[in-house]
């Protein structure tokens, strides 16, 4: 099928915008929170960070003298917004729905 150049242009466009607003993205893949909590520490610990366990829901990162204490939950927190998709899932299992 020939397009005319209006159409040709149209039709770029509408593909522009797809790409924009994600329909040809891959989804991104789940992982527990368990593997992604492991690889984050891996990699800023490749990083130079320091993890210490303080007690069973806070962790303290240090590097180069400077320390931040965060909770379990934050790290759950951020794990929900990068994966919501997952987190749905893993809800909808434990109510039965799925």
């Amino acid at each position: 099928m020939k397009y005319t150049r209006e159409e040709a242009r149209i039709k770029a466009t509408q593909y522009a915008y797809e790409i924009r607003h994600g329909r040809h993205t891959e989804p991104k893949e789940h992982v527990s929170f368990k593997e992604w909590f492991l690889n984050g520490v891996r990699k800023y610990e490749s990083m130079g960070v320091e993890f210490d366990f303080l007690t069973a829901g806070l962790v303290r990162m240090t590097k180069n003298e400077k320390s931040v204490l965060r909770t379990v939950q934050n790290f759950k927190d951020e794990y929900e917004s990068q994966f919501p998709a997952a987190t749905k899932v893993k809800l909808e299992e434990c109510a039965g729905i799925a």
